[in-house]
């Protein structure tokens, strides 16, 4: 015998009220923390941290810059596509679910738009890549929770049955932030090859 869970009848009456407020409370919860430190993570020109380049002990200059560059690409072509896949994932799926009326494609069109633009603006200044990482998703959030559908819980789990179909057009999104990154790095090289800056840039965090 299959079993039927009724969602709206069993999210009703006094009863289940405080297992509805304990539900929604922690889609607010998980969502803020979520966004905090993905702007805290995102809006920073350097993401990468790692400092390969410490690893590099050769004493021939050409052996040094050989192996610089190596290392450049390993954080920035190899590492970096996949921090950014994981948040640009999370962040379309937590979009997906929050905004009503809002097919896939839009979702991860919005989603792109927003990390290829908080890093472009990362690279002038962090507090502004801050400011913007933040701004979307905490406005959004304030939008859904002030319209009465974002509580039918019944609507956000069906939403939720979407977020497979999200997976399948990803790739194509990610290349493009991925080559906004590359373009910016780029510059960045340059500049530190005709300023004399270490390649890796790395600064200190203002926050």
């Amino acid at each position: 015998m299959a079993f039927d869970l009724n969602l709206p009848s069993f999210f009703t009456g006094e009863v289940n009220l405080a297992i509805t407020l304990t539900f929604f409370t922690a889609v607010i919860v998980i969502y803020s923390v979520f966004v905090f430190y993905f702007y805290r993570f995102l809006a920073r020109k350097n993401i990468i941290e790692l400092n390969l380049n410490q690893y590099n002990q050769y004493a021939n200059p050409a052996a040094v810059k050989f192996f610089a560059v190596i290392f450049y690409l390993i954080e920035y072509v190899i590492l970096l596509p996949i921090l950014t896949f994981f948040w640009f994932s999370v962040l379309s799926v937590l979009l997906l679910i929050l905004a009503e009326n809002l097919d896939v494609k839009t979702v991860l069109l919005i989603s792109a738009a927003l990390v290829s633009a908080v890093r472009i603006t990362s690279y002038v200044t962090e507090d502004l890549a801050k400011d913007l990482a933040k701004m979307l998703p905490f406005t959004l959030l304030a939008i859904a929770i002030t319209n009465v559908a974002f509580f039918d819980i019944a609507a956000l789990v069906s939403r939720a049955t979407e977020i497979p179909s999200l997976f399948s057009h990803i790739p194509y999104y990610l290349l493009f932030i991925v080559s906004v990154e590359l373009i910016m790095r780029t510059f960045t090289f340059f500049e530190s090859v005709f300023t004399g800056e270490p390649i890796d840039g790395d600064e200190e965090d203002g926050e």
